[in-house]
Parts: structure tokens; sequence; C-alpha cells
């Protein structure tokens, strides 16, 4: 008899994306889906779907290539809802169309990129899950302050765990209601690889006693919250600057932001 494993469903919720040019691949990085009034949006960071630095806009391909398309592995169902991870199985996902147009949506304030960007999806495939779908219930107002531990959760080794995700320890290390340089993101302290770059970050904490609702037929046993989006360590690569292991996490607001501003522009050439 093959033994049940039980899987956390924000491990579910982080997917495993290679970029390529045509058939090319560049690299490797994390996505995860969000559901806004019936539509599914793809949320990762500005520089994985340009291919550029979002501080210097320099290509970040040492050959000058910059992505087309995204591949994003997703379970597949199977018998008696069961689910599986195959290498020949997954999504792809067009950045720019026919016409060379952007299919993704990025955003700036006072004239610097903000390192968040998202996709409108018009298909899906397999048995994925949102960001939203991972939470679970009852979870009241909860408040993220400077020392609380959140878990960025991607793929630091690419494949090497295959598609489930790492669960990397952080601590929030800079006042999270304060924006740092004057843009929404704050700083986590936490050491991490490229591969998690567009990591869904999440606070998830035991709750005191579980919660349980015998009418609704649902149970909570932990404080969830996705509180931003990771995009890679400050320094890293800077002489004048080091290795700090400060990484950014832009706050989560951001995404229905970028969404409205989507919207309204769809709205506009209607």
């Amino acid at each position: 008899m093959n033994k049940v494993i039980t899987v956390n469903p924000y491990s579910m919720a982080s997917y495993y994306v290679d970029m390529f040019f045509d058939d090319i691949k560049l690299s490797n990085a994390t996505c995860f889906f969000t559901k806004r009034k019936d539509k599914i949006y793809l949320v990762t960071n500005w520089h994985v779907v340009s291919g550029r630095n979002a501080d210097t806009k320099k290509c970040l391909n040492e050959m000058g290539s910059v992505p087309n398309k995204l591949r994003v592995y997703v379970p597949r169902e199977g018998e008696n809802s069961t689910i599986s991870y195959d290498d020949d199985f997954y999504m792809d996902v067009d950045l720019i169309d026919r016409d060379g147009n952007e299919l993704w949506y990025g955003m700036q304030k006072n004239g610097r990129m903000i390192d968040v960007a998202v996709i409108p999806l018009h298909e899906m495939k397999g048995s994925y899950i949102t960001v939203e779908d991972a939470e679970e219930p009852f979870n009241e107002q909860i408040d993220l302050e400077v020392a609380s531990e959140i878990y960025i959760i991607g793929f630091p080794f690419g494949k090497q765990t295959g598609y489930i995700p790492i669960w990397k320890r952080a601590s929030v290390a800079s006042e999270p209601e304060l924006d740092v340089d004057d843009l929404p993101y704050f700083f986590a302290d936490t050491a991490t690889k490229s591969g998690m770059s567009g990591s869904p970050v999440v606070l998830y904490k035991d709750r005191p006693a579980t919660i349980i609702s015998e009418k609704e037929k649902r149970v909570s046993k932990h404080k969830t919250k996705l509180v931003g989006i990771y995009s890679g360590r400050i320094g890293a690569d800077s002489e004048n600057k080091g290795d700090a292991q400060l990484g950014r996490v832009w706050k989560s607001h951001i995404i229905q932001e970028l969404i409205d501003s989507y919207e309204s522009e769809v709205l506009k050439l209607e």
C-alpha cells in the first residue's frame, strides 16, 4: 500500500519557473498565482520577466538575451485526486505577443522600478492552487513587526529538490510599515540563492489553540498571511556594500495595485 504524503498547502502554491528565449533556457526562478475577481494572475519579479536588473535596467544575461516566455511546472492530477510532478508537464506563459508588446505588467515609483510583475492568465493547466487557497481559515488581522519570523518559499537549488519548494526561514530586519529608499519593500535577514526570486513570503506561526468550526468543517492550527514577494539580496555582487545577507521583500499590497493598473488600462482600451 502506498503511503499517503501530506504536503503543506503553501508548498503547493509556490512554483518552479524556467525563463526561456525561444528554446534557450536563460535561468530559473519562482512564481505563484493569485486570484482577483475570478481571474488568475501569475506573480513574480520584474527582473524575472524583463531579464533586466530592476535598479540599473542592465541585462542580466551575459549574452544580452532576455526571456520571451516562462515555463511553469505545475502538478498533474491523477487517479483518486493524487497529484504528481513531471519534467514534461508544464505551462508555457508568453511574455511578448506577436506584435512585440509585453504581456506582463509592472510599475515605477519616483522613476524607479518596483521589482514585481503580474501576468494575466487566460488559460490554466494542471492542478494548481492560488496563494489565497493556501491560507488557513479564521485568520484575523495579523500585524507584521520587526523581528517577526517569516518564510521565503522557493527554489534556491533549482530542481535539485524536485518541484516542492524549500522554506527558507528569515526575520523581518527593518520596520515593515516603513518604506526603504522610498520604495514599498522591507528588509529580511536571510541568506538565499538566485532561484528564489519571485518567491511568496509568508508569516506562518502556530496558534495558541486550534480553531475548529464544526458547522463550516474548517480547522486552523496556524496564523498565516502573505506578506510579500522576495526579489534577492542586496550587496551580493557589490564590493561597496558587501553581502549583508539582507533580502528585499516587496510588500504584498503591490500585487493589487498592479492588477488595478492593468484593469484600468484594459478598460481604457475597451
